[in-house]
């Protein structure tokens, strides 16, 4: 099958890199450049398949999103611990399992004969002892193809490298002592030996670059990127979310159907209207665990700052309420004063990490180009929203690209609205650089169209 996606210069010299450090790699690209698709483009090239990734569950959807956007394959993405009747799928090109239930599915791994594994945010097996790192290693002695990815594989001293290399290159980094003692100054204490001293890294940096290591920064990489990156983040509602939402979508349908099939009047035109908004603002309120999950992995891996958009006062207050000491907020009923001082802090203040704001309150006439991330937590019934509110952290002639992530909450309204969208502007970029939208009832009629498809396929 031919690829949808052409990859930029940096992205080929990272599958050139996999390629010549023969499959086993730690591809550490900072935040945004596009390790997963480097990857899935490494092993689909030189048919590395079948592939098995290993990876925070927050990260499972992501996978198959870009595995099916980019190359069309539908990757199989293990869930709980239940696999005794589980069958392996004809087309297992692609698995995708989660670390936490990782021991109950080593069996059934092992039988799809994985050719290729990833280890997505490899430094979650920084630590020797803990049952993960057991349990990973197990699984992928054998391996002839590994590759670890992380944009911040060191989180704070050299010794959590280890791991990482010896799982990677254990013939270049066979023992914990020589690493230790080469690496990290250890000190002797009456409880024993401690490694958090760190010395000779321009030799070690010298050796993982030569033999393993793929690093990039944007700011090295910015004359191949565009001006503006587009993600849509898929992400999976809990099992008892999933189940309320399931209902209220149900009952949403079976109201549906109940209408009269000639043109609505505007009374019942305003009630579909209300009852999908409600729809959307319920799967909004769902996600914000994965909401908070992906926020607070962003400040972890970066020192970058971030602008978040939304549409719902409870919403926007939630994350506000947990990130307050690091953020500043502007929506509705911000007098336009504190818009001004809180725009101020933030583009000022290397403090202030976070910008929170309504998408129609905060979307326009501000200037926020002190960040180059933008994180939708909630989608407009209109693109042209979108776009205005992306153009705060995007000037024209600025030297630095725009990445902008959607994140979308997994079988409902939103990632209907995604694809209502995508089907009237052919691809969501083009759908968030605006486009011709004949007027907000047009998307309404449409996403009324795919719900009463989705009602008579679940007949």
């Amino acid at each position: 099958m031919k690829s949808k996606t052409k990859l930029y210069p940096y992205q080929k010299e990272g599958v050139e890199k996999i390629q010549a450090f023969r499959g086993r790699a730690l591809l550490a690209d900072e935040m945004g450049l596009g390790k997963t698709l480097q990857v899935l483009y490494w092993c689909k090239k030189h048919n590395k398949w079948p592939m098995t990734v290993i990876c925070p569950a927050h990260l499972k959807w992501v996978w198959y999103g870009q595995a099916l956007d980019h190359l069309g394959i539908h990757g199989h993405i293990l869930n709980g611990t239940k696999v005794s009747s589980t069958s392996i799928p004809f087309d297992h090109r692609l698995t995708i399992v989660n670390y936490d239930i990782l021991k109950a599915w080593r069996k059934y791994i092992r039988k799809l004969k994985t050719k290729t594994f990833v280890i997505d945010e490899v430094h979650y097996i920084k630590n020797l002892s803990a049952k993960r790192t057991k349990q990973v290693r197990k699984l992928t002695k054998k391996s002839k193809y590994l590759i670890g990815i992380s944009g911040t594989p060191l989180l704070s001293r050299p010794v959590e490298l280890f791991s990482t290399l010896n799982l990677i290159r254990p013939d270049l980094f066979p023992s914990f002592f020589d690493f230790a003692f080469h690496y990290c100054k250890p000190k002797a204490t009456a409880h024993g030996w401690q490694y958090k001293g760190a010395e000779n890294l321009d030799e070690l940096h010298r050796r993982m670059r030569k033999h393993l290591m793929i690093r990039r920064l944007k700011k090295d990489v910015l004359k191949d990127l565009p001006d503006k990156t587009r993600q849509v983040v898929l992400v999976d509602l809990d099992p008892k979310d999933r189940q309320e939402y399931d209902k209220a979508e149900t009952d949403f349908i079976h109201w549906l159907k109940a209408q009269s099939t000639s043109k609505a009047d505007k009374a019942k035109k305003a009630e579909m209207v209300s009852k999908m908004g409600h729809l959307k603002r319920t799967s909004a309120q769902m996600k914000m665990k994965q909401v908070i999950a992906w926020i607070d992995d962003f400040l972890e891996k970066s020192d970058e700052k971030l602008v978040i958009f939304g549409i719902h006062k409870k919403i926007l207050g939630r994350i506000y309420q947990r990130y307050k000491d690091i953020s500043v907020r502007v929506d509705g009923e911000t007098p336009i004063p504190k818009r001004k001082l809180a725009v101020k802090k933030f583009q000022n203040k290397k403090k202030i990490r976070l910008f929170i704001g309504n998408i129609i309150a905060a979307g326009t006439g501000l200037t926020l180009t002190a960040a180059w991330n933008t994180l939708f937590v909630e989608m407009d019934w209109v693109p042209a929203n979108h776009t205005q509110a992306e153009d705060r952290t995007h000037r024209l002639g600025q030297k630095s690209a725009a990445f902008y992530y959607y994140l979308v909450a997994k079988d409902t309204l939103e990632e209907k609205l995604c694809r209502v969208n995508q089907q009237k502007q052919s691809i969501i970029s083009e759908v968030m650089d605006g486009g011709s939208v004949k007027g907000e009832l047009d998307i309404f009629d449409l996403l009324q169209k795919t719900l009463k498809k989705k009602g008579k396929k679940a007949v």
